[in-house]
């Protein structure tokens, strides 16, 4: 995701616009944004008094970390050999995580170098 837009540009394109005598459109067009985020900013200063971004929301965390991430590498450990697939079943079915075959992968790439095949 890009960054947020710095306070200092919200607060002058707010001004601007506030000062009146112009659209919307005009104001965010000289500013270089779009006129709906002009519209969100005056909106979020109207909520909270204030321009600062809110706080980016958080994502979706894997769920193979702790005792499953070391499930996982043992995995590797013992069957250096086999594709993500069969790693990818074999751990949920040794610990009935709820994950997908990318999550195994992401999971190995973070973990470093592995010698697992990547074929199906």
């Amino acid at each position: 995701m890009p960054r947020p837009y710095s306070v200092d540009l919200r607060e002058r394109a707010v001004a601007a616009f506030r000062r009146g005598g112009r659209t919307l459109e005009e104001v965010a067009a000289e500013f270089s944004v779009c006129d709906k985020t002009l519209s969100h900013w005056l909106k979020l200063e109207a909520e909270t008094g204030r321009l600062e971004p809110r706080p980016r929301g958080g994502g979706h965390f894997s769920p193979i970390q702790g005792e499953v991430l070391e499930t996982l590498g043992r995995q590797v450990r013992m069957r250096p050999d086999a594709t993500v697939q069969e790693h990818f079943e074999a751990l949920v079915a040794r610990t009935q995580v709820h994950t997908s075959r990318s999550a195994v992968i992401r999971a190995l790439r973070r973990q470093g170098p592995a010698e697992v095949s990547d074929d199906s």
